[in-house]
């Protein structure tokens, strides 16, 4: 008896890895895996799906790689969680990540949430309780006492107890550590230009990390910050603000990944509803931070798509808007396609999914118009492909497979 396929046929893909679309496509996907991928046509079983993607562009899954899933991306979203408990916490963090894979974000990393509760939410999307992206959740954030986002971290002083505190973190299944390198926007009596967690300090995290090949992530928006990110050799530099050339030459020299999150800035910068404190920061660094952004393309420094969705009024759907500021700061729309796929997989540690080669993760997105003429195309309805299984509006899918269902 035939294995059971999915194939998509006449497609334009878009696969994340070459700078050109390829017409006349054909995608074999069983179970959840890229079995093949092909030019012109192949023999069909009775037993296959076969979806008919003429004049569609197949893409890989999109991936954002800085969300908060404990937020809602309200006005206040710390004051929302502030009135939950664990549990709950916990069961809002999935209905939030239930809206970004509607949206064809297929991958998220989660850089900061408390307890168990993106950690939790994650073992039940892998153990296939529940539907829902893939995530890469750090868990709690490591952060000095009193530091950047603390309620959503792990306070730790001094390189023994910042060592302790990834190792913890690590026994508790946290994918990757996060560490709090600078003050920032959103916490009250500090600047985002202030160095918190010292080089000793993250020196003591990124050995515990790398002894057990994790990613580490850095909030890092002053100066000093990155500097000292760079020198201990962090994996992913996050927000980068005031990063000046020296600075991003060194990232690129070291392969060090910059999320350059430049939509959470640009939404706080313009809401009047957020405390005080906050639109004053938030303003005074749009502009350096869009000067880094621009100066980081020239240079090369190699870019994932991160948008810290989730925080104050960056619900998920703002993850588009990042690509177009991407789009007009200088990178081309395939180059930001392939941050927001293949770059982001590499810089996350899942090369298994990103692209849409053989043997692949089958994270795919079906769409009607070119994304490289436009990249705002990817907002509309659209097939979601996660883990080989279709999702998306129903009639759309009822649309694609009308004609192709076999008797």
């Amino acid at each position: 008896m035939a294995i059971k396929r999915t194939i998509l046929t006449n497609c334009t893909v878009i696969d994340g890895i070459i700078h050109e679309a390829v017409d006349n496509t054909y995608i074999i996907i069983q179970d959840d895996i890229i079995k093949e991928v092909g030019v012109g046509q192949i023999p069909e079983f009775s037993s296959d799906q076969v979806i008919d993607c003429a004049g569609k562009y197949v893409l890989p899954g999109l991936i954002d790689s800085h969300v908060h899933l404990v937020w809602d991306g309200s006005f206040d979203p710390q004051a929302v969680v502030n009135e939950l408990n664990r549990e709950m916490t916990a069961l809002h963090a999935y209905k939030h990540a239930t809206e970004y894979l509607k949206l064809g974000i297929t991958t998220i990393r989660d850089v900061a949430s408390p307890d168990h509760s993106v950690l939790s939410v994650r073992d039940a999307i892998n153990q296939k309780l529940l539907t829902g992206p893939t995530i890469i959740a750090s868990g709690p954030a490591i952060t000095m006492t009193g530091g950047h986002v603390h309620y959503l971290g792990l306070e730790a002083d001094g390189p023994d107890e910042v060592r302790k505190a990834a190792r913890q973190l690590m026994k508790n299944g946290a994918d990757l550590i996060k560490l709090m390198a600078t003050g920032g926007i959103y916490t009250f009596g500090e600047e985002p230009g202030s160095p918190q967690l010292t080089v000793e300090e993250m020196q003591a995290a990124i050995e515990e990390a790398h002894k057990k090949n994790k990613k580490v992530a850095a909030h890092a928006e002053g100066y000093q910050g990155i500097k000292n990110c760079i020198e201990v050799g962090v994996d992913t530099i996050e927000h980068g603000i005031y990063a000046d050339e020296k600075l991003l030459m060194l990232m690129k020299e070291k392969g060090i990944y910059l999320v350059p999150t430049m939509i959470v800035m640009k939404r706080l910068a313009k809401d009047e509803r957020i405390p005080p404190w906050a639109l004053e920061k938030a303003k005074k660094v749009i502009a350096p931070h869009q000067n880094m952004l621009e100066m980081a393309i020239k240079i090369g420094v190699k870019i994932a798509t991160g948008t810290d969705c989730g925080s104050p009024v960056t619900p998920p759907k703002y993850y588009f808007d990042e690509l177009l500021i991407m789009n007009q700061a200088g990178m081309s729309p395939m180059d930001v396609i392939q941050a927001s796929t293949r770059v982001a997989a590499e810089a996350l540690g899942i090369e298994d999914r990103g692209v849409i080669s053989e043997g692949k993760k089958a994270d795919l997105l079906i769409v009607d118009e070119n994304p490289l003429e436009d990249l705002s195309v990817l907002k509309h309805d659209k097939i979601i492909i996660k883990d080989g299984v279709m999702m998306g509006s129903h009639s759309k899918l009822n649309s694609a497979l009308a004609d192709t269902e076999k008797e």
